[in-house]
């Protein structure tokens, strides 16, 4: 009989012993303090994109609004070589040796076709990086605003540039202009997919001409 309550009693001390060692994961206050952090882990890693997005909106945004021509650029004073005509149409970006932000291409054909206006070649040299940014780094609508008001800018550069008060003599520059920057169907057709991110904005408070004479 004793020994029979000793074994009962060994038992019951036994299982009172593994309840009161339980694995942790088993008990209620583990998931209770558990489950509010795993759910913050989960929101923290949910947002990664977004915060990435965000940043590289801001740095394209300060890129494309802090892009200046340079006297240099309007003297021609580190005019490129020509391109090879394959490479600087094989991408939409083409070829930039100078890295001033106006394709070569586009560079020299203002140059060669107005040798002796500095005035008319800072306005079209103007809109030529302005339409190539535009082209290369608009991501979403920030972005597009940001060109766009360059953009802005540099038209009414030309508008104030151009020595004439016929509207046909600008629009004419302006799309002489354009014609060299989306010479391609590629171009053309990255040009129709920007409409994409158009939305309301307001103009530029900043000066049109980033070089006045």
């Amino acid at each position: 009989m004793k020994e029979e309550f000793d074994a009962a009693a060994t038992e019951e001390t036994l299982g009172e012993h593994l309840r009161e060692y339980r694995p942790i994961y088993k008990r209620w206050w583990f998931w209770a303090a558990l489950i509010p952090l795993l759910l913050l882990v989960a929101l923290v890693i949910y947002r990664i994109p977004a915060v990435a997005e965000q940043q590289r909106t801001a740095e394209t945004v300060a890129f494309i609004e802090s892009q200046r021509i340079t006297l240099d650029d309007v003297m021609g004073t580190y005019l490129p070589p020509h391109p090879d005509p394959s490479a600087a149409n094989a991408t939409i970006e083409g070829i930039d040796v100078n890295q001033n932000g106006i394709r070569d291409d586009v560079e020299l054909a203002i140059f060669e076709r107005y040798p002796d206006e500095p005035k008319i070649r800072a306005a079209m040299l103007q809109y030529a990086m302005a339409l190539q940014q535009e082209l290369n780094l608009v991501i979403n609508k920030s972005s597009w605003v940001a060109a766009t008001q360059q953009i802005g800018r540099a038209f009414g550069c030309i508008y104030e540039n151009v020595e004439s008060e016929s509207i046909s003599d600008i629009t004419s520059l302006k799309n002489e202009v354009e014609e060299l920057v989306r010479n391609t169907q590629e171009r053309n057709l990255r040009y129709l997919q920007l409409t994409q991110f158009q939305t309301t904005f307001s103009a530029s408070e900043l000066e049109n001409c980033d070089v006045v004479f």
